[in-house]
């Protein structure tokens, strides 16, 4: 995730920075092309006009840190960040630095869910993107512990806010591979994966148990909005196009309630 202080852009004659390098374009490009950021990028936030900026390089969606753990440091940057970037017209969500090395049970997990609703707020809500659970850690639990972490996580959040914001699960390739089971293969993968491959064309190395990508952070060298170097990501849009990552309106609380015990239900299922 965003560690350090990438661009491509969709539509006409366009120049923009990806993966460190210039790509001139005049064809529109199939994958949507976005940022992920933290304090890192400004500990402010991130000036309005950066966001302008990449917005008119073609850049459609960003991911923001939000939460860390139990005790963080949670990014106070966040809210700055989503405000300015939906002033953008850049869609965004928020992601969750996850700890299960910390609280190894399923109940760790539900703290830490809770923890990412309580401080994101509306950003976990419609007109954003689905949330994002950062997997960097926890790789000292076994692979039933961890896997089990995980849905835990998910499943709370899908409780909390409805399955239209299930979130989806960040990881790298020995993460994917070697550290979950095949349970996580009914769970979407935004695999981080920095690659001299073409993001447009290219794919991550491997996806692991998932079997299949959502995002690829392609990039940890970009340039977009006047930041240099800043994650580049890359939407699997020929799969699944932005607009299905945005929660929607919900028709009423109930409904939201009713499906989501019904989504839990059917994964516990699943998993019995």
């Amino acid at each position: 995730m965003a560690r350090t202080t990438g661009s491509i852009c969709r539509g006409g004659a366009v120049a923009a920075v990806a993966a460190g390098f210039l790509i001139a374009s005049s064809v529109a490009l199939a994958r949507d092309v976005g940022v992920d950021v933290s304090h890192f990028q400004g500990s402010s936030g991130i000036a309005q006009s950066s966001w302008n900026q990449m917005a008119g390089q073609g850049i459609t969606f960003a991911y923001i840190k939000s939460t860390e753990g139990l005790t963080g440091p949670d990014d106070t940057t966040e809210a700055t960040n989503v405000a300015r970037a939906s002033a953008a017209g850049i869609l965004n969500g928020v992601y969750h630095f996850a700890h299960p090395e910390n609280r190894p049970l399923p109940a760790g997990a539900v703290q830490e869910a809770d923890h990412l609703v309580s401080f994101a707020g509306s950003a976990i809500g419609p007109g954003h993107l689905r949330p994002v659970l950062d997997l960097e850690s926890g790789s000292t639990l076994s692979t039933t512990a961890l896997t089990d972490w995980v849905f835990a996580f998910v499943n709370e959040v899908v409780l909390l806010k409805g399955p239209a914001a299930e979130p989806i699960i960040y990881c790298n390739g020995s993460y994917a591979t070697s550290e979950l089971d095949s349970r996580v293969s009914s769970l979407d993968l935004w695999m981080a994966n920095p690659s001299a491959a073409n993001p447009q064309t290219g794919s991550p190395a491997t996806t692991g148990q998932f079997g299949n990508w959502l995002l690829w952070q392609n990039s940890w060298t970009g340039s977009a909005g006047g930041i240099s170097p800043i994650d580049m990501d890359v939407l699997h849009s020929e799969q699944t196009p932005l607009s299905a990552l945005v929660i929607p309106e919900p028709a009423s609380m109930a409904l939201i309630t009713i499906a989501a015990s019904a989504f839990v239900a059917r994964r516990r299922r699943g998993r019995s």
